[in-house]
């Protein structure tokens, strides 16, 4: 169901949006997790190497194509604000076409550049055989997973946030069903996880593409009005773009720090992938606030409320930093207890490293929460230029200083999770600006009033 975000208590609205948003991510992050779990349990701490050894490239080619579906949903929030339904259509039948021919080219790239580029990272010769695998079956599935977001980014930019949970759940419970029987019971490996999350992502793509084209009016489309228009694309991109390219300039940071991390050798390359996975689902929620007050603001300013979506902001900023006072006490005294679920009970180095990693980060999740929360207003207002070049300063600061700690001043492991604090202290600082300096105002693709009592 569609919600209108222009009214009511902003911190309420916000608050009951991120919900399902933030309980649909977990299942999303079960995908990874329990593929990790799994085969760390059964197949030992390289498996977990192999696998975490993937992630950067696979986010790198994933991220091309999200920017352009994040675009999509801000021009679509901006539009349903604005009650243009006829165009919000047209819309999505652009996007829709123009991000699933993106998101095949860029699987049909990666299963090209799989090998070289792992190659060229220094992933350990031990585990390469197995993430070249499973890199190149789960780009084989990059297809089903962009039907499934892009359904969920416009029935969320519209403030239906319920639905796409409700799949994204069954999908999860399909993925780690799958990933016992393929991995406990054939033997499949690390081949066997990727599979699983293949086929879970497919179902999950399918479910959506049947409700929307028979419950939701709003995006129900005839044959004929499946068209491409070059118009209505120039939104798109001019949103989509810059956030396209920070995500890819954030993920080529990510191919550099995963050099540093195979530096150490494949325990440090274990205890990372456990310790990032864990952090995922710790910042999930500072995350689903941001992303909920991205939709929030859009709709506001697409209606010419500014006062209210700042109202948003404040509001978000809040929660925000009620999250991160409880991970600060929480998160470490739980941490021990978390790595072990994945196999690692008996092997202290691995251990003891994804310890230290997650004990820092739980003191420094609050700079994390407000940088997300200002840089995700900005987007949402259509300011996604400078939401684009504050995203690159933080790669920009993380990955020389992360060099310069590793190899010049020799502090070791911590230098991989250090570096990228001092990245969030740099992106939150120039968010503030901008924000306080109001350079945001007149970015929207839509801004106009909506009349209450004449549409009352």
């Amino acid at each position: 169901m569609a919600r209108d975000f222009t009214t009511g208590s902003p911190m309420k609205t916000i608050f009951l949006f991120a919900m399902p948003m933030l309980i649909g991510n977990i299942f999303q992050q079960l995908y990874s997790t329990v593929d990790t779990i799994i085969v760390g349990n059964y197949e030992g701490a390289h498996a977990i190497a192999a696998v975490s050894a993937s992630t950067a490239l696979q986010f790198l080619l994933v991220s091309i194509a999200m920017g352009f579906t994040s675009g999509m949903s801000v021009v679509i929030s901006q539009v349903y604000g604005a009650r243009d339904y006829e165009r919000m259509k047209r819309v999505f039948a652009t996007g829709f076409i123009f991000v699933t021919m993106v998101a095949f080219a860029m699987a049909i790239i990666g299963s090209i550049i799989t090998k070289p580029v792992l190659v060229l990272l220094g992933t350990d010769a031990s585990i390469l055989p197995n993430s070249i695998t499973y890199l190149r079956i789960m780009f084989m599935g990059m297809p089903f997973q962009f039907v499934y977001n892009m359904y969920a980014s416009v029935l969320r930019a519209v403030g239906d946030s319920k639905t796409p949970l409700y799949f994204l759940i069954v999908a999860a419970l399909t993925n780690i069903v799958l990933d016992i029987v393929f991995v406990a019971n054939f033997g499949m490996g690390v081949a066997g996880v990727a599979w699983a999350t293949l086929l879970s992502q497919a179902l999950s793509g399918f479910l959506c593409h049947l409700y929307v084209g028979k419950k939701v009016q709003i995006f129900k489309l005839s044959r004929n009005e499946w068209k491409f228009e070059k118009e209505l694309l120039k939104p798109i991109i001019s949103y989509g773009l810059p956030a396209s390219i920070q995500q890819s300039v954030v993920s080529l940071g990510m191919l550099f720090v995963q050099t540093q991390i195979n530096f150490f050798g494949p325990n440090m390359t274990a205890a990372y992938g456990v310790s990032n996975r864990i952090q995922s689902f710790a910042t999930m929620p500072q995350m689903q606030f941001a992303m909920a007050l991205s939709m929030f603001a859009g709709q506001n300013i697409g209606a010419g409320e500014e006062q209210r979506a700042k109202d948003g902001i404040k509001a978000t900023m809040f929660m925000q930093l009620i999250y991160a006072a409880a991970m600060f006490f929480i998160l470490p005294i739980i941490a021990p207890a978390l790595i072990k679920a994945f196999g690692l009970a008996n092997d202290a180095t691995v251990l003891g490293l994804a310890t230290m990693g997650l004990s820092f980060m739980a003191r420094m999740v609050w700079m994390f929460g407000m940088f997300q929360a200002l840089n995700q207003f900005h987007r949402g207002v259509g300011d996604t230029k400078f939401s684009m070049v504050a995203s690159l300063c933080l790669v920009l600061v993380r990955v020389p200083i992360t060099y310069f700690m590793v190899h010049v001043l020799h502090l070791g492991e911590i230098s991989i999770w250090a570096g990228m604090v001092a990245g969030w202290g740099v992106a939150l600082t120039l968010n503030a600006i901008r924000f306080l300096s109001g350079g945001w105002r007149g970015k929207a693709y839509v801004q106009g009033r909506v009349d209450r009592k004449k549409e009352a």
